[in-house]
């Protein structure tokens, strides 16, 4: 098990890994997944420093990606997760990539993190599980169908 960027060479295990993640959390906002728009939106990012991959035997079984912008009132780094998702026989890992690209973004000069949690997605176990590796609750999101 590794810890790896974005390589192309992952790209049909990324968009099996994130058609996984919208059936099981996203379908709920946004029933409509277009693996041509994924893949287009993987390649056009590609050069990202946001994409982290957990690769297993060969294979992506996980990814940790979301953007990095700098903080409107100071000169930090923010990064902002999109997608946090390990498919579910490889879930065991998924404390690594998250551990793993923390010291990564640290080390990159990033000094804040925030993780998203979804409200129908085991959201108070998932919420305990940020609190006890130190997270802090900063905000609640609502989204509307436009």
């Amino acid at each position: 098990m590794t810890v790896e960027p974005y390589s192309e060479k992952y790209l049909p295990d990324l968009v099996r890994l994130t058609e996984n993640f919208h059936k099981e959390a996203v379908g709920a906002y946004d029933n409509i997944f277009d693996a041509n728009t994924l893949t287009r939106t993987i390649q056009a990012n590609r050069e990202s420093d946001g994409a982290f991959l957990l690769v297993v035997n060969g294979k992506c079984e996980g990814l940790l990606f979301g953007v990095v912008t700098k903080s409107l009132i100071n000169d930090n780094l923010i990064f902002n997760e999109i997608i946090w998702y390990v498919n579910e026989p490889f879930r065991r890992y998924g404390v690594t990539l998250l551990r793993e690209v923390k010291n990564i973004l640290k080390s990159r000069g990033v000094s804040i993190m925030i993780m998203a949690v979804l409200e129908n997605s085991k959201t108070e176990k998932i919420k305990r599980f940020y609190e006890s590796l130190g997270g802090k609750i900063m905000e609640t999101h609502y989204s509307w169908s436009l």
